[in-house]
């Protein structure tokens, strides 16, 4: 991470608050193997309120539309990686496009 990110992780995180109405867990990509070129990583263990907002799991269509709506106004989106984590990226281009994963 470098310091011209932390703005934009820290509006990110600000917004994610205000939709889900708590703190949550998340950290910054590179401390894992997944999650490159994400702004963030949202943390949804089991039992996170997060979860609800982020994977379509679950069904909450609605709490998914709010965090939709509210990173969009920012220039970002989620996209729902597995049951135990989530990425916020950068829109490119008016579009959201995840970072494609190279071989090797």
């Amino acid at each position: 991470m470098t310091s011209d990110q932390l703005p934009r992780i820290a509006r990110a995180a600000e917004v994610i608050r205000s939709v889900i109405g708590c703190e949550f867990e998340w950290e910054t990509p590179g401390h894992r193997p997944y999650g490159k070129g994400a702004v963030m990583i949202l943390l949804h263990q089991p039992g996170s309120v997060l979860r609800a907002y982020c994977s379509y799991d679950f069904e909450g269509y609605d709490k998914i539309e709010k965090m939709v709506d509210a990173l969009s106004a920012i220039g970002l989106y989620v996209e729902d990686c597995t049951g135990d984590y989530s990425g916020v990226y950068e829109v490119s281009n008016g579009q959201a496009e995840a970072p494609r994963q190279q071989a090797g």
